[in-house]
């Protein structure tokens, strides 16, 4: 298996939450979307932020496990501009929808890659699926129900357990935002072949 600049990004975001976690807390407290004193940096910095240990590792693990597979279908500079659109995606979305009507209760604070990791996910598998991958189509599906069903109850459906108050639409925002871009990308490529 081959190095590739997407394998430095993966690296790179990994590197940077692990030095977060490390970091003091006061350090790291105005870095988390916070609604009532929010930042615009916050749309970038609340993903880098994780509310422990477990939370850390698990969407570590996600980005890696996303990185392979995404190795197989786009290049470095495409995943990196799908992870920040996810990035950004997933927080404006909490920031705009976590709150009433949308959800019964207002969400304070977000933080962790989660909503970006969901933004991945399905621009990876709609580049799969463009490349005749049925199974692809099918995880692509299911994720736009998950995701769909979760902003609607404004509750997710499945939890980890590792935090206590899930981002359900910030993996809404995130996913809509990855593939939003993905389809611009396969599009362009389209385009750009014939």
């Amino acid at each position: 298996m081959q190095f590739k600049s997407l394998d430095a990004l993966v690296g790179l975001v990994t590197s940077l939450a692990i030095l977060l976690a490390w970091s003091p807390v006061e350090w790291q407290y105005p870095l988390v979307y916070q609604r009532d004193n929010f930042h615009w940096y916050q749309l970038f910095t609340a993903n880098f932020i994780h509310e422990n240990t477990r939370h850390l590792l698990l969407n570590l693990l996600g980005l890696i496990l996303i990185g392979l597979l995404a190795r197989r279908c786009m290049s470095g500079p495409q995943f990196a501009v799908i992870l920040v659109f996810g990035l950004f995606g997933a927080v404006l979305a909490e920031h705009v929808l976590g709150q009433p009507p949308y959800m019964s209760i207002t969400v304070a604070e977000t933080r962790g890659l989660s909503g970006a990791l969901h933004g991945l996910l399905a621009a990876s598998m709609l580049y799969l699926a463009v490349a005749q991958d049925r199974f692809a189509l099918i995880v692509l599906c299911g994720l736009l129900l998950k995701v769909s069903v979760e902003a609607f109850r404004g509750e997710t459906l499945v939890s980890s357990g590792s935090v206590e108050l899930v981002a359900v639409m910030g993996h809404f925002g995130g996913t809509i935002a990855g593939l939003t871009l993905a389809a611009v990308l396969v599009g362009s490529r389209g385009i750009r072949s014939n």
